[in-house]
């Protein structure tokens, strides 16, 4: 008997130190709302990272590309803008890049625009979060340029020159953002493209090939609020500088040096007109 009354005294006590409906509900309601401010960021950060670990990925192999383009054309020793001019390709002949595309394995190429490719992406936006279309530069349908699908899914648009290549690339397609300075880059490769000639010369004494920056020669609404390759060569710009006023950000040499994309959130804060 004394068993049976200490068995149901016990159970009492687990009943009476359960939780109530009201307290669970009250829980998990709790759990909900740290869940919906937590989850934003979480994600965002995630994207962020894939952004990151693409962009690095396309510089490295871009880079290495752009090696074994100029020991095959012969040009150890030589700036890429001589090798490609000694190639002896007219403007737009896509062909011309498509040699270094080969490098990197390129699955398609579309010589006749991106209208006719259906792995490019419909719209795209530039730094500022504003849409472009319909120039060179832009990694959209309504692009002007050669463009080339990378196995991984990465588009490239290049305005092919005939003594430089200036690329833009999206390093997930057809995927959103579409955005300058998060899935889309801007490289210049040579500095044969420059018209003040002191710039030029400047350009070739830095003996490099290959720059993460956008070609002055772009239309303002693509390269707008960013740093362009003229301006880095001359000083203007501050290097990995992610605020688009002065001489413009540079957000493709920001991810290379901090591993991180921009905030965007804090630059919309700071700078009217540019969108988070």
């Amino acid at each position: 008997m004394g068993i049976l009354i200490k068995s149901i005294f016990q159970k009492k006590n687990i009943i009476k130190s359960g939780f109530t409906l009201a307290e669970v509900l009250i829980t998990l309601g709790v759990i909900g709302v740290v869940a919906a401010i937590t989850m934003p960021t979480i994600i965002n950060n995630t994207q962020g990272k894939q952004y990151v670990v693409a962009f690095k990925k396309l510089y490295a192999n871009f880079s290495n590309a752009i090696i074994m383009f100029k020991m095959e054309e012969g040009c150890d020793g030589i700036d890429i803008a001589t090798c490609i001019e000694g190639m002896g390709y007219d403007d737009n002949e896509c062909e011309a890049f498509a040699k270094v595309a080969k490098k990197m394995k390129y699955m398609k190429m579309s010589d006749g625009g991106a209208g006719a490719a259906s792995w490019v992406a419909d719209r795209s936006f530039n730094y500022y979060g504003e849409e472009v279309s319909g120039s060179y530069g832009i990694v959209n349908k309504t692009g002007i340029g050669c463009f080339y699908a990378l196995p991984d899914g990465m588009v490239l648009n290049v305005d092919v020159d005939r003594d430089a290549f200036k690329v833009m690339v999206d390093t997930n397609g057809k995927k959103p953002p579409n955005r300058m300075g998060k899935d889309v880059h801007a490289f210049t490769v040579g500095c044969g493209d420059i018209a003040d000639a002191a710039i030029k010369t400047a350009c070739l004494k830095t003996n490099k090939d290959f720059f993460p920056f956008v070609s002055g020669t772009f239309p303002e609404e693509v390269r707008k609020g960013l740093c362009t390759m003229e301006s880095f060569i001359d000083g203007g710009c501050t290097e990995a500088s992610i605020y688009p006023d002065g001489e413009g950000a540079s957000p493709s040499l920001y991810i290379l040096t901090s591993d991180k994309i921009p905030d965007f959130k804090e630059i919309a804060s700071k700078v009217s007109g540019f969108r988070p």
